[in-house]
């Protein structure tokens, strides 16, 4: 591994064990990354994943429901979570150094050994957290999850990662076994630490808890079907409005573009173009509609990568009298952005805080590990060392034409929710109009 801290192993059973050292920390972080998300799923099971995160917690053969679980693992001091996206799950363990061997085991156990305990009860707080998302009419108010479906309506990456109120209803036990037995194995998998101890040691531990036979597993992993390069050029509908109406006092507005996926030269010059519409209160998107015009509270830009494919997304959200003259600003910005390379001053500002980000990657040890492990998922590995290069070398040109090649791509989602939403629809229509006619 190209970073000194790192240092990684496989264990008797194939699994890839990552430990981070950090020799003055007092505590370990150990977590287990699966390479399967709501990518994964089908209308049918969607959100199989993300209840298969909830389930883990229930229990496992040795600790017959969540409270006794919980109560072993927070034994070590720290925290027990996790965390479902789109194409990975993880879930990690935090405690004392002092107790790091007995962690393995709990933490094994935990992860190797669930027993699917109180399946309704579950299923009620899914329920709940997914109610959160809909308004008093029923109505799906995530613009981040009506974006998505609006960019993917025929793949699983338009699906919402939480599932919906039907199929998490139907979610049953079959399911959710099934998910574990396909999709955990160690082939599929990466276990990480971060700790003080010294690799050799905690190799040992790794290899008693988790480096034997899973016996819970299929043969075989399903593959992932990967997108071809031309998927948004193909799509018969180029542009998709969903205006939502809700009864709230403001309006959450998102406009999403294709973008690049892996991580490669594409994707460094698209967060490039994120950075330069937004990274820092100087950036242009903040010191024009926030600052300037005082329009929003918060504006902000993304640049989302998936394995094979990515997307840009600008959100704000803004007050009903400041919408039409946010649209104006907002056009005008970017229209100057697709037309005129950034300055050199700019350009040498928002490099500068790029760099100075990936300098100081390594004092952040879950940022290290996250890195490593979507670089072994995606098996498309770009070091640091390579990446800065890349952000040394792009030229404003460059930036001008990444810009022009996002934001003036024809396959143009925007999704505005808020009062009497649809009143819009022909301010919005205009506006993606210019934008796209701006890439000439």
């Amino acid at each position: 591994m190209a970073n000194a801290n790192l240092d990684m192993i496989r264990l008797s059973n194939g699994l890839r064990f990552i430990h981070c050292k950090n020799p003055d920390s007092a505590s370990f972080e150990l977590s287990a990354h699966i390479d399967t998300g709501s990518r994964d799923e089908s209308p049918e099971n969607n959100g199989v994943s993300h209840f298969l995160e909830h389930m883990m917690f229930r229990g496992s053969e040795q600790f017959p429901n969540s409270v006794a679980l919980a109560a072993a693992m927070e034994s070590f001091g720290g925290e027990a979570n996790a965390m479902t996206s789109a194409e990975n799950t993880v879930y990690w363990l935090k405690g004392s150094a002092r107790r790091m061997d007995q962690a393995f085991d709990i933490f094994a156990e935990f992860f190797l050994r669930p027993n699917f305990a109180d399946l309704d009860i579950e299923r009620e707080i899914i329920l709940q957290e997914l109610a959160s998302d809909y308004n008093e009419a029923g109505d799906n108010i995530d613009c981040e999850s009506l974006a998505m479906q609006c960019m993917f309506p025929h793949h699983s990456l338009g699906l919402p990662i939480i599932g919906t109120e039907d199929s998490v209803q139907r979610m049953g036990l079959a399911e959710l076994k099934q998910k574990h037995a396909q999709y955990y194995q160690p082939e599929n998998c990466i276990l990480s630490l971060v700790s003080s101890l010294p690799t050799e040691q905690v190799a040992q531990f790794a290899e008693r808890a988790f480096g034997q036979r899973w016996t819970h597993t299929e043969q075989h992993v399903t593959a992932r079907t990967v997108l071809p390069a031309d998927y948004f050029s193909q799509a018969k509908q180029k542009r998709t409005l969903l205006l939502q109406n809700n009864s709230d006092n403001q309006y959450s507005l998102k406009l999403m573009l294709p973008g690049s996926g892996g991580l490669n030269e594409r994707v460094v010059q698209d967060i490039i173009v994120e950075r330069l519409l937004d990274d820092g209160i100087s950036s242009r998107l903040p010191a024009t509609i926030r600052e300037k015009h005082g329009l929003v509270y918060d504006i902000s830009a993304d640049a989302q990568s998936y394995a094979d494919i990515g997307t840009f997304s600008i959100d704000a959200t803004i007050s009903q009298d400041s919408l039409q003259r946010l649209l104006d600003v907002l056009l005008a910005e970017l229209i100057r952005v697709c037309l005129e390379p950034p300055k050199a001053e700019e350009l040498e500002r928002l490099k500068f805080r790029y760099l100075f980000d990936l300098e100081i990657l390594h004092e952040s040890h879950p940022r290290v590990i996250s890195r490593e492990v979507t670089q072994l998922f995606l098996k498309t590995p770009l070091s640091l060392g390579q990446e800065a290069e890349i952000v040394r070398s792009i030229t404003p040109l460059q930036v001008q034409q990444a810009a022009q090649r996002i934001l003036t791509h024809p396959r143009q989602t925007m999704v505005l929710v808020g009062p009497r939403a649809r009143k819009f629809r022909n301010s919005i229509e205009k506006f993606l109009d210019q934008l796209n006619r701006c890439g000439g």
